[in-house]
């Protein structure tokens, strides 16, 4: 059963403020449900009844986690019935896919108008709070994302292009060529983008080892930043697509210009930036390592600006910390919201919503399907 669950964001706080990939996560989906209205913590727990319903079916269930608290759910996908549920307070207003049926989902009927009444201003107060907070942390992200350019600047003016370019070559030749034939419809390529890690109240948060668990190549990335690993991805991305190979598309959680993971789903292969927030290290059969420091950039690179690096570091740590307790700011004032949204939410037809969409997705599926 938990082999058949992946773990991933489809949005992030990031440098560039609040990035979601939403659109391409539901894309190709038959049908998604989109939870309305404002219910406080209502949606995650109807996600979370949901999920768990369809796991214990031993179904393949994609977990959509939030960006502020990735304990709590904000989508979830039926794999292989190519059905979804989002809240539409993520998703954004007026969603639209192209060949997908949208149907709405009214959360609010399970609130009681009074009790939020009462609260009105209070809300109102909550909610501008958490507003300004995060226009603070994300221009707070922003000022780390320019520490970390003089960061990256050290190597990307040591970098050997033409060692890259070499290393991009011959992961292309090795992995995708032959693959697939070059007479492949690229037009029908399914390419997806999401998010394997967010930056939360708690920190990074990342699923790498979910999402690559069941995957007999695993290639980890290592280098320091600005010696190509993100430009690497793209390259093979583009090769990829050439190719008519599927794709997931990871982007980094802190730049989402910036790419930290490829997975070929076909290929069962994966490779990825394996550097601090997301650092993990080969364990099993299969997994290898690719240090592009040592590949591509001039040797004694560390050692000739090690003074200089070290103080960039410190300030880029102390501002990802600053900007990380902002995010702790937000997370404590929505809790006070959803603890007013709890006190107005009747329960007992929470639960009976939650086994209504149920059963109108069971109407939808296809036994053949998913067994």
């Amino acid at each position: 059963m938990a082999e058949r669950e992946k773990h991933y964001f489809a949005r992030g706080n990031t440098a560039a403020g609040l990035y979601t990939l939403f659109d391409s996560v539901l894309a190709g989906l038959d049908t998604v449900f989109v939870l309305g209205g404002r219910a406080g913590a209502g949606s995650a727990r109807v996600l979370q009844e949901l999920a768990a319903a369809w796991s214990s079916r031993g179904w393949s269930v994609h977990y959509i986690h939030q960006p502020l608290d990735s304990r709590l759910l904000e989508g979830v996908i039926l794999e292989d019935a190519r059905i979804g549920v989002v809240d539409g307070n993520a998703w954004g207003a007026d969603p639209v896919l192209e060949g997908t049926e949208i149907r709405y989902v009214d959360l609010e009927k399970v609130l009681d108008k009074e009790v939020l009444g009462a609260s009105a201003d209070e809300i109102e107060e909550l909610d501008q709070q958490i507003s300004a907070i995060y226009k603070l942390a994300y221009a707070t992200f922003h000022k780390t994302l320019l520490i970390h350019d003089e960061w990256e600047k050290f190597y990307i003016d040591n970098l050997d292009r033409g060692a890259a370019d070499q290393i991009a070559a011959q992961l292309t030749e090795e992995y995708l060529i032959p693959s697939v034939p070059r007479e492949a419809d690229t037009q029908q390529v399914k390419v997806v983008h999401r998010f394997l890690g967010a930056a939360t109240w708690q920190g990074a948060i990342d699923y790498v080892p979910n999402l690559t668990r069941d995957l007999n190549t695993r290639i980890f990335v290592k280098g320091r930043p600005g010696s190509g690993k993100s430009t690497l991805f793209k390259k093979l991305a583009a090769e990829a697509q050439s190719c008519g190979i599927r794709t997931e598309i990871y982007h980094c959680g802190f730049d989402p210009n910036s790419l930290d993971m490829l997975i070929f789903p076909d290929l069962s292969l994966a490779i990825f930036d394996s550097t601090a927030p997301h650092e993990h290290f080969p364990a099993r059969k299969g997994d290898s390592i690719l240090d592009v420091y040592k590949l591509a950039i001039a040797d004694g690179t560390d050692e000739k600006y090690a003074d200089e690096i070290s103080g960039i570091k410190d300030r880029y740590t102390s501002s990802m910390k600053e900007a990380i307790a902002l995010l702790e700011g937000a997370k404590d004032t929505r809790d006070l919201i959803t603890a007013i949204y709890n006190d107005a939410l009747d329960i007992h037809a929470l639960h009976e919503l939650s086994a209504e969409l149920l059963r109108e997705v069971d109407q939808l599926l296809d036994p053949s399907v998913l067994h």
